[in-house]
């Protein structure tokens, strides 16, 4: 009883269900080795209704979800000829010990999860890569693999915009502190944080300047962009209001801080969703696959020389995951540390 479950109403809750069963033919069932537990994490429960990742891995029980999250697992037995017991993936994995998929368009790199249920949702989230360690540590590319792939096209999006700077909100966040480092030098970056990650947002000295969320008045620059991780309605709204006709774009990334009530009408920019999927694939049409790759590939080296200030942190077993978990819900976890779980 090693899936883990949480409930749809309360998200810090959790529930241990069955883990699948045998492989049936075209099947093969992989044993999720080790995955990272981030803020993302928490923006996959809070959409999971509306941006469909709930429907990746489905529980089969009413008011219940199984969390999607990033890492390695390996075949551990296959009815498939995509695949062979033995074989390491990274990819995207139900918060489990253990996952059934339908491998297809199988090639050296990976494959893909052809079950029927997953054919609608972005294929982005379906297949899944061969292990390597082209990307660093295993434990690195848990935390930042995909991550870092959503910091690089935010700042894609951002680098061709005519603003001088750029406001980040939830700032101790993995995903926004990809996106300082990426853009630092380009545009003067400021960070918006909680008074406690103000130190260790300046610490890793990604940012021009760090503020707390109550002093969104002092936010510099003349042209403004407004990156939203927090999704939190009252800091959107003093954000817009404060920085008036300042403020050139807003886009909403995140919702790590989702307990608090989103506000619809704003002054100054109507907010722009911001769906990493979407945006990957205009930038491969655009750069073609291989020059998406490498202009990826060559921010990631940059940024993976700057990580001097994580610190990572093993969680273990079915109790101490769901611990951390909760924890993670409620704001709990060290932005410092990274979280790599196993079940």
């Amino acid at each position: 009883m090693t899936t883990l479950a949480v409930n749809k109403a309360e998200l810090g809750a959790t529930l241990a269900l069955p883990d699948p069963p045998a492989p049936a033919p075209g099947q093969a069932r992989f044993r999720v080795e080790r995955f990272a537990l981030t803020a993302n994490n928490v923006t996959y429960a809070v959409h999971g209704e509306d941006f469909g990742y709930w429907h990746f891995f489905p529980s089969g029980q009413e008011g219940l979800g199984i969390v999607p999250v990033w890492g390695f697992g390996a075949v551990e037995a296959s009815a498939a000829e995509a695949v062979t017991e033995g074989q390491r993936f990274f990819g995207y994995w139900p918060m489990a010990s253990a996952a059934l998929m339908e491998p297809v368009a199988a090639s050296r790199a990976g494959f893909t999860d052809g079950a029927a249920h997953r054919a609608a949702l972005p294929p982005f989230y379906n297949r899944y890569n061969v292990a390597t360690a082209d990307w660093g540590s295993e434990a690195l590319q848990c935390l930042f693999r995909p991550l870092y792939a959503t910091s690089f096209l935010i700042d894609a999006l951002l680098s061709a915009s005519p603003v001088d700077t750029l406001v980040l909100s939830s700032s101790s966040s993995k995903t926004a502190l990809g996106v300082a480092q990426a853009a630092r030098g380009r545009q003067q970056i400021v960070g918006l944080t909680s008074p406690g990650n103000r130190a260790f947002c300046e610490a890793t000295g990604y940012y021009d300047a760090v503020l707390s969320y109550a002093e969104v008045a002092a936010v510099p620059g003349t042209r403004i962009a407004f990156i939203d991780f927090a999704g939190n309605g009252a800091v959107r709204l003093a954000v817009h209001t404060a920085l008036g006709d300042r403020l050139a774009e807003s886009h909403v990334v995140g919702d790590t801080h989702w307990q608090a009530d989103n506000i619809a009408q704003l002054p100054g920019p109507v907010p722009a969703l911001f769906f990493a999927p979407t945006v990957a694939q205009g930038r491969v049409a655009e750069w073609g696959a291989a020059g998406f790759d490498a202009r990826l590939a060559a921010a990631w080296k940059r940024f993976a020389g700057t990580l001097g200030w994580l610190r990572i942190e093993e969680v273990n077993g079915r109790h101490a995951v769901a611990d951390a978990w909760a924890d993670l819900v409620r704001g709990r976890i060290d932005p410092a540390v990274g979280l790599i779980a196993s079940l």
